[in-house]
């Protein structure tokens, strides 16, 4: 037995998220939490870096490397480097150059595609893992917020990440109802850079965008609220010569550009909420929702979400690492991660992007 163990590593749970990825062994708990992020040669396409290091280079990259990431809005954007970026973390985990098949659940957005779900799977294989579960990250997220398997009562979690929005309805350890948006995290930074482009014809970088929405991003609607007073300089690239100019940008403007993203987020968990049976929308009226993913940290979020539905809402202590720890749930129960896991034996016309059909 001790022999056949070399072979093979303990089973890994992993939130593949746009922004971060995290995972998650049974046995330690959060081993790894880095950035989704790849840096790679130019030329031989070797991996120079992943994680916190590649996205140091972002926006600095030298001339003969790429930084790149593999997940966009919460699906696959370049298999290639989504394979390279599995494979470095699976290594980097298991403290081995060469990764062991190993069991891998991976939690992926409650509306995905059977394509996209079958672009995570394969990427995983090539990664070298020797089985791989993808579970609803809506389901992963409450099981992650302390959710009961046996908790008959309908409950509702929204997961707001940095590619999508996942609102799922939860009860008994299934899903009732399960949807994303791409309404999240990398939308309100959209909204903030094509705000500030338009009204001062400056251009800024991903990291300096994310730096605004972080320390000036707000859900609030109350304008007497101290975090409008706060303000920032930051330095961007001017449109009409290429010259560095720096800008002060207040709470307000931030407020106002991420509005849009905040009302289509409502809208949504309203929708939900309307197309649920009397019985479970009665059992979320009392029970309230549960907030997590990066979207919980915004401020004001919570209190927004409460005042606007009416709910209840409940964030947990670390409403980051909720999906990867509720895959971890599943890790220990192979029957109810059976049950958990999505089918990808589909018909034929889903599994194509398009039908084409000649008359």
């Amino acid at each position: 037995m001790n022999i056949l163990s070399g072979f093979f590593s303990e089973d890994l749970a992993i939130d593949l998220g746009t922004v971060n990825t995290i995972v998650y062994t049974p046995t330690e708990g959060v081993v790894l939490n880095e950035p989704s992020v790849l840096a790679i040669n130019k030329y031989s396409r070797e991996v120079l870096s992943v994680g916190a290091q590649a996205l140091k280079l972002l926006g600095r990259e030298p001339n003969d490397t790429e930084v790149r990431r593999p997940i966009r809005r919460g699906t696959i954007d370049d298999f290639e480097i989504s394979q390279q970026f599995l494979r470095t973390l699976i290594s980097r985990v298991q403290h081995h150059d060469h990764p062991k098949r190993s069991h891998l659940v991976i939690g992926v957005p409650g509306s995905s595609t059977p394509l996209e779900r079958r672009s995570v799977k394969d990427a995983a294989r090539d990664a070298k893992a020797g089985r791989v579960d993808l579970i609803d990250e809506g389901l992963a997220a409450g099981l992650g917020a302390g959710l009961d398997f046996d908790y008959e009562q309908a409950r509702m979690v929204v997961d707001i990440g940095g590619g999508t929005t996942n609102i799922a309805i939860l009860a008994s350890g299934g899903v009732i109802s399960s949807m994303s948006l791409h309404a999240a995290g990398n939308a309100m930074d959209d909204a903030i850079r094509d705000y500030l482009r338009l009204r001062y014809a400056v251009h800024f970088g991903e990291r300096t965008i994310e730096r605004v929405k972080c320390e000036l991003g707000s859900a609030c609607t109350d304008n007497f609220d101290a975090r409008f007073d706060k303000q920032l300089e930051i330095v961007g690239k001017q449109l009409a010569n290429g010259a560095a100019l720096p800008i002060v940008v207040n709470a307000r403007e931030v407020r106002s550009a991420i509005e849009p993203v905040l009302a289509e987020i409502l809208a949504a968990v309203r929708r939900v909420i309307e197309d649920a049976s009397p019985e479970v929308t009665a059992d979320i009226h009392y029970s309230g929702l549960i907030l997590t993913g990066g979207g919980a940290l915004l401020h004001g979020m919570a209190g927004r979400l409460q005042s606007d539905l009416n709910l209840q809402v409940t964030v947990p202590e670390d409403p980051l690492t909720t999906v990867a720890l509720g895959a971890g749930r599943l890790l220990s129960d192979p029957e109810r991660l059976q049950r958990a896991s999505l089918r990808l034996d589909v018909p034929a016309w889903e599994q194509s992007e398009k039908l084409v059909v000649n008359w």
